[in-house]
């Protein structure tokens, strides 16, 4: 009710004031009479401002029927007759139509300033509350330095107090610092152009002449530009923290510096969830992860002279992301809950140089999100260049021994293990690994190691010591074996340990024995010969008689040899149409025959028999077949025995004595070669030391020593790749190759050798041929081995050709020359390792033989493939490299 009443009272305002004016004009009509209208105006703007637009526009139209009904011609009737009078009321309307807009607008602009004076109260109020607050100091003061007010957080901050602000002693120009003048007055005209002025650090110095550093912001007032009010923030605290960071960052670098390790931070640029799969999150390493900080120990590290050179660089320009070793790193970094400790990691200098590291790191988990890692890492790039060396020259050992067909264990003095090749480690089924250092008791059990024990002894007191014996396998199979144990002295004459040599003679004890027992067998077969007698009607084919000891030798009772072909169905499948052809062209033409053939016992045993026939006959042709059945199933299954186990020894003497063969020529030629050049190194170096020369010949010597200790290099280099090869560790490096130029480097290395003996090389290099991607070195070795072959068989003004062309989609290298050539039964065997065409000690031209061997493990490995063509001795040969250029 309250509500509607406050609705309806504007217009209650009306009809009152309406009403009103109406009943005092009807009073005064008759001094009003001129101007009838002159109280309703005052009517209708009394509504309009009590009761807004819709009161006065009601009163408006309350009084233009109230006046046209009481005061116009015809009177009491709202019916206007003349024109004068409706003009007087339309002029009526529109002067209190615009009363009311006027009215409307005045009390629109009175409510408006009334909510502003409200936000401007509270905001005044909070301001004040702000001020006394004294969370920050606020001022007021002027261009001049005067303050004129000031809360008491600025007091407390510049050290004066109340009665200093009144009596006039605090100036803020008065408190400026002589080295920030220039900074506040730059604010001043600031302040002064744009009426505001950013907020700077200043200081202020205090009344006890100490100085505080302050945040300043400033601000002009609007009734009075020459009125600055300002908020002072005291930023001691803050200053005293930067301080202490800038000391502790100090420190920090200092020791960055001075430290011996490298030190480094790295950043993601995407923080990732520590809760992501791990290859998820290797991805996003090596996608994200960037060099952020590190000191120079670190740069010098990776070939740079400061950390600015190698700040921002990626984690994939420096960890090699295709070396499982540095994935396995990744992994166990993650799988640690980030924090790794003596980790190895396998990285690439600015040289592109392999470089090893071992890493203590840790990472930086924020909500749930890895956003860096801490690291620090030494470099053991020569630690394991050396274990690798170490390991290379382990390698070869093994590769040497290995290529042997005989156990071979090295033992120290203490009876332990420390080398041992596969043949020893397959014979006892265990890795070196779990061999190596053990004491012999450990690997050869109590039994074995008492029995072997007296040759042990023997050999470790300086004897060389062989013997047969049986050890286990693996498999706990006795073999016979061959012992010989060779004892290696110190320099002091001492035993340092002894060479164990063992040779399996299984084969060979087995064969002995079952040629013994061959023969045993076959004497006793002939002491106890099983016969079975018989006889067959020749016209019928049915036995008439067959003795009783079938049943015992075959099994059949002898009512059954009595039936139709049971001969013949009791025949092995495989000898039954032979056999009878054989018996009936035999009985027409001969009056005895005999024959081996085998038949089916009755329990299925195959059973051989061996047939004595005799032929009775009269004038019309064979009339009675008899004779006897020999059971020989025992000899057949001796002899057969006897020939598996000839043929198993023949084969296991012909594999020894080949791979014995190839090791002696292999370490022949090996020895020769090397040999060679190291007299030459070894005798000039003898003549410098023990001569002086002059310059020419010293220079000679030099040049013969360098030429000899290349060509020594050279073989190690090609055994080293022949043992990289058999391991399967050799590699190829990839990249863009101008084959071209590759080949004409090749060319120009061995042209000094073709030029010496006169030999021309002629080149011929298709245009077609550009740049492929292969292992730049490795293919440059295949051409130098085929061109050095050419040149080193090649006689005296001959010519070697070098064609490089496009067949289709293959680049093909041919190297021909003009030299021996290549018997036609050697062709097959050309690429394979030791094999040399002239292998005896008197032959002609030098090498290992791993030459082409090499080349064709090359060329495959690339995808390609190589041959070799040759019409005969003395007619040249020519070498074929044809490479699938999407191969390569």
């Amino acid at each position: 009710m309250r509500g509607t009443r406050s609705l309806l009272a504007p217009y209650a305002v009306a009809l009152l004031a309406v009403g009103s004016v109406l009943l005092l004009t009807l009073l005064l009509q008759p001094l009003l009479k001129p101007s009838i209208f002159l109280l309703f105006f005052a009517a209708v703007a009394v509504s309009a401002r009590y009761g807004g637009m819709e009161a006065g526009l009601l009163a408006t139209a309350l009084s233009t029927l109230a006046v046209s009904y009481f005061f116009l011609e015809p009177v009491f009737s709202l019916l206007v007759a003349s024109l004068d009078n409706i003009l007087r009321l339309g002029l009526f309307v529109v002067v209190t139509t615009i009363i009311n807009l006027l009215n409307s607008e005045l009390r629109t602009a009175k409510q408006h300033l009334q909510k502003s004076l409200q936000k401007l109260q509270v905001s005044e109020a909070r301001f004040r509350r702000l001020v006394e607050s004294n969370i920050i100091g606020v001022i007021v003061a002027n261009m001049d330095g005067a303050i004129a007010e000031a809360n008491d957080a600025f007091l407390q901050m510049v050290g004066y107090s109340q009665e200093d602000l009144l009596a006039g002693r605090v100036r803020w120009r008065e408190m400026i610092p002589p080295e920030y003048i220039e900074t506040n007055n730059s604010a001043i005209a600031e302040l002064t152009t744009k009426g505001v002025c950013q907020p700077f650090e200043n200081e202020y110095i205090r009344k006890d002449r100490s100085r505080v550093p302050i945040l300043l912001g400033s601000a002009l007032l609007e009734n009075n530009q020459d009125d600055i009010i300002s908020f002072v923030i005291d930023i001691s605290k803050r200053k005293q923290a930067e301080l202490a960071l800038s000391k502790s960052e100090e420190r920090y670098r200092t020791f960055l510096e001075q430290s011996s390790e490298g030190i480094w931070c790295i950043e993601l640029e995407v923080p990732i969830s520590a809760d992501c799969p791990e290859d998820e999150q290797i991805q996003h390493f090596y996608q994200y992860v960037y060099l952020a900080e590190c000191n120079n120990v670190m740069a010098q590290m990776y070939g740079c002279s400061r950390a600015e050179e190698i700040i921002g660089i990626r984690l994939g320009d420096f960890l090699v992301a295709s070396d499982p070793h540095n994935i396995a790193y990744l992994r166990n970094f993650i799988r640690s809950n980030y924090r790794l400790i003596d980790a190895e990691s396998h990285e690439i200098d600015k040289q592109g140089n392999s470089k090893y590291f071992l890493n203590n790191l840790v990472g930086i988990v924020e909500n749930g999100f890895l956003v860096r890692a801490w690291g620090t890492q030494r470099d053991i790039t020569e630690r394991k260049r050396a274990e690798a060396a170490l390991h290379q020259r382990e390698d070869e050992l093994r590769l040497i021994t290995n290529a042997v067909p005989v156990k071979i264990s090295y033992v120290d003095s203490e009876q332990r293990y420390r080398f041992n090749n596969k043949e020893y480690e397959d014979w006892y089924g265990l890795p070196a690994s779990e061999i190596s250092g053990k004491h012999i008791r450990e690997i050869l059990g109590e039994s074995v190691y008492q029995s072997v024990l007296p040759y042990v002894e023997a050999v470790l007191s300086g004897e060389q010591v062989t013997y047969e014996t049986q050890l286990p396998d693996k498999d706990g199979t006795n073999r016979y074996v061959n012992v010989t144990y060779i004892p290696q002295f110190s320099q002091e004459g001492k035993v340092a340990g002894f060479v164990a040599l063992v040779t399996d003679i299984t084969l060979h004890k087995l064969a002995e024995a079952a040629l013994k027992q061959s023969e045993k067998r076959l004497k006793t077969l002939t002491e106890k010969v099983r016969v079975i007698p018989w006889e067959v009607n020749a016209n019928t084919g049915n036995f008439t008689y067959v003795g009783p000891q079938t049943v015992e030798i075959l099994g059949y009772p002898l009512s059954d040899w009595y039936t139709d072909n049971f001969w013949e169905k009791n025949m092995h499948p495989e000898d039954r149409e032979w056999a009878i052809e054989y018996c009936q062209e035999s009985s027409l033409s001969l009056n005895n025959y005999e024959f081996e053939y085998r038949m089916l016992a009755a329990d299925g045993r195959v059973v051989w028999l061996y047939d004595i026939v005799n032929v009775v006959r009269d004038e019309n042709g064979p009339q009675l077949l008899h004779g006897f059945m020999i059971d020989i199933s025992d000899r057949k299954q001796a002899e057969q025995e006897r020939e598996e186990l000839l043929k198993r020894e023949q084969a296991a003497r012909a594999d020894a004595e080949t791979a014995n063969r190839m090791k002696d020529e292999f370490l022949a030629t090996l020895s020769h070669e090397l040999r060679t050049p190291l007299n030459a190194i070894l005798g000039w170096a003898q003549l410098l030391r023990t001569r002086n020369f002059d310059r020419d010949t010293t220079g000679r010597a030099l040049e013969t020593i360098e030429r000899n200790t290349r060509s020594l290099a050279q073989l190690i280099e090609d055994v080293l790749d022949v043992s990289r090869i058999i391991r399967g560790t050799l590699h190829l490096s990839m990249e863009r190759v101008e084959l071209v130029s590759l080949v004409e480097a090749a060319i120009d290395t061995v042209y000094p050798a073709a030029q010496a003996k006169e030999i021309s090389i002629k080149c011929k290099f298709d245009p077609k041929v550009e740049i492929v991607v292969g292992d730049a070195n490795r293919l440059q070795q295949v051409v130098w081995n085929l061109l050095s072959n050419a040149v080193k068989f090649t006689p005296k003004g001959g010519r070697v050709d070098v064609q490089l062309e496009c067949i289709e989609s293959y680049v093909q290298i041919r190297v021909s020359d003009t030299g021996a050539g290549i018997a036609a039964e050697f062709l097959p065997h050309v690429f394979e390792r030791f094999r040399q065409a002239d292998s005896s000690s008197t032959r002609s031209h030098g090498g290992l033989g791993l030459g082409l061997a090499i080349v064709r493990h090359l060329v495959e490995l690339h995808g390609g493939t190589v041959l070799a063509e040759s019409p005969g001795i003395g007619q040249g040969a020519t070498f074929i490299v044809s490479l699938s250029m999407k191969a390569i």
